[in-house]
């Protein structure tokens, strides 16, 4: 293994995630493309496959309901930034893209938690079989012959509206006018079959996700601390079963 793929405590496919999605300036892109040229071809292919993954995955998030970034994931990214030591990462000790380069990377990182974890109406890929995968965005359920929409009120103000494709097996949910929590709880959408809640999507009180469903499953909000819980830790403030 030669020196350039020595990369300690930080991997060189760390650098795939920044440089896919264009969030390194002139002078990191050229330190990452100088490391490219020297590195094993096994590495390089590695690396470009990475990259290719990773603009796809983003070019199939599909937005259509706006959400404001939470107010406690300013805070978050400052421990973050807090935590972080340049002198660590490999492009900090040849080209110094440092603190600079993490702010830019996280800053972008956080649009993506924000889109996943606030459920923005992200898509979500449904396997269909023999390693087949689809990925079913909002607008695709909203679009389909056999889309139905319920709304239900939510206790303590707004409601919950849910738009699904038995044909997709997929749902579209929204919120509308749910009441702002403090810093310290979020809502927490749960899908529940046969008993068993998963949760979904961690979010505000304005949000929406498309998320998989069957026959007899049960979608439901808690509210539960920022960040979320393993299962819900209170009462269900508005719940669907869908059909």
């Amino acid at each position: 293994m030669s020196e350039t793929d020595r990369r300690t405590p930080w991997s060189w496919l760390d650098e795939a995630y920044p440089y896919a999605i264009d969030a390194v300036d002139p002078p990191q892109r050229q330190a990452i493309e100088e490391w490219l040229g020297a590195a094993e071809p096994d590495r390089v292919a590695e690396f470009e496959a990475a990259v290719r993954r990773i603009q796809e995955t983003m070019a199939d998030l599909t937005v259509f309901d706006s959400v404001p970034p939470p107010a406690r994931l300013e805070s978050a990214l400052m421990r973050a930034l807090d935590r972080y030591d340049t002198r660590a990462h490999p492009l900090g000790r040849r080209g110094a893209p440092g603190r600079g380069w993490h702010l830019r990377w996280l800053t972008v990182a956080a649009a993506a938690i924000v889109a996943v974890g606030a459920g923005v109406g992200i898509g979500v890929v449904i396997e269909r079989g023999n390693d087949a995968t689809d990925t079913v965005t909002a607008q695709q359920v909203l679009d389909q012959p056999d889309s139905q929409e319920s709304s239900v009120a939510v206790t303590g103000g707004g409601a919950m509206t849910v738009s699904q494709s038995k044909s997709l097996g997929a749902a579209a949910v929204s919120f509308q006018d749910m009441p702002a929590l403090p810093g310290d709880q979020a809502y927490q959408l749960w899908l529940i079959r046969a008993g068993t809640p998963k949760s979904v999507a961690v979010m505000d009180g304005a949000a929406s996700v498309v998320t998989t469903v069957d026959v007899a499953d049960t979608l439901a909000v808690t509210v539960e601390p920022a960040g979320g819980s393993p299962g819900p830790t209170t009462s269900p403030i508005v719940s669907m079963t869908v059909g």
